[in-house]
């Protein structure tokens, strides 16, 4: 398979990938759009609602039907997952829309794969058990990115000394923006990379976090404008990024 190019890095987000991100409050700015942002549904909204309140009042602007149909306080489960052992390494990873297990079936096993080449027994790998279903995509990766935060928090707490990166792809990069927005500052502050594939918010900044950011993002991949289509492009960082991404986190671990 040809390699396809990646974009050159965004310094900052543009267009409707600043729009989604501001809209789901990981960036921590307000969100100010005049219009609503492209392929929404009342659900999504209702959803978005539920995390981010603070976006009620625009969102009834631009769709009535929120009044009657959202409902007033926010409602989210939270798994708190642990870890079981601490090795020097952890990646917390999170699939794409519709991928089966907590790994996926595409970047994430090949990741993990390349990983344990490099540093042989020293990774813990965690799939995020998050449901990646489409409604996510419509929620802007919001309920994921509520099972992401207390396993960060968890990991950080109870393995002090490993290094930590966060990952995912598509709806998954969704949620490490959320996950680790959300997180508390001392947690956020172990996070030494976060490495996102076809990422919707891509170049948007994530809320009180400084660390790196590294962003694969093939020519031609809509889903990183913020628009969810999906082309030859988004499925290709499996088979042309892993070993690139994989070098990248090795300059970050050591």
């Amino acid at each position: 398979m040809p390699k396809i190019p990646l974009l050159a890095k965004r310094q900052t987000c543009m267009g409707q990938s600043c729009v989604i991100a501001d809209l789901s409050g990981s960036t921590g700015r307000p969100f100010t759009a005049t219009s609503p942002p492209d392929g929404g549904t009342t659900a999504g909204d209702c959803c978005i609602i539920s995390y981010n309140p603070a976006v009620r009042a625009q969102l009834e602007a631009f769709n009535p039907n929120i009044t009657t149909t959202c409902p007033a306080t926010a409602r989210r489960s939270l798994h708190i997952e642990r870890q079981t052992a601490c090795l020097p390494y952890t990646l917390l990873y999170a699939r794409g829309t519709t991928e089966p297990g907590t790994l996926g079936i595409t970047v994430g096993p090949a990741l993990a794969a390349q990983l344990e080449v490099d540093d042989p027994g020293k990774w813990n790998i965690v799939g995020v058990p998050y449901d990646a279903s489409t409604d996510g995509d419509y929620c802007l990766g919001l309920p994921g990115g509520a099972v992401l935060t207390p396993l960060l928090e968890s990991t950080a707490s109870s393995c002090p000394d490993t290094k930590i990166i966060v990952s995912g792809y598509s709806q998954g990069a969704l949620v490490a923006h959320n996950g680790v927005a959300s997180a508390t500052q001392e947690a956020k502050d172990r996070v030494n990379a976060i490495v996102v594939f076809g990422d919707p918010f891509d170049g948007a900044p994530i809320k009180g976090y400084n660390g790196p950011v590294q962003t694969y993002c093939a020519a031609g991949d809509e889903v990183c404008d913020g628009e969810f289509e999906i082309s030859a492009a988004h499925l290709s960082y499996a088979v042309t990024d892993i070993i690139p991404a994989a070098n990248y986190i090795q300059t970050v671990i050591q």
